[in-house]
């Protein structure tokens, strides 16, 4: 779904403007959602207006 939400044009340019996510040497805390995940579930609420 993740794919079709957010296809590969799109994404390659994302990736362009979007700087990468910064690292987390100490470890601990919650792991991060991916950014493509991300962009895809922002597009699914805009797109439907649903939450």
């Amino acid at each position: 779904m993740v794919e079709r939400l957010v296809p590969d044009e799109s994404w390659e340019l994302f990736q362009r403007v979007v700087p990468p996510a910064p690292s987390r040497p100490q470890g601990g805390g919650r792991r991060r959602y991916g950014d493509r995940e991300v962009l895809a579930a922002i597009a699914l609420v805009a797109t439907t207006g649903h939450i």
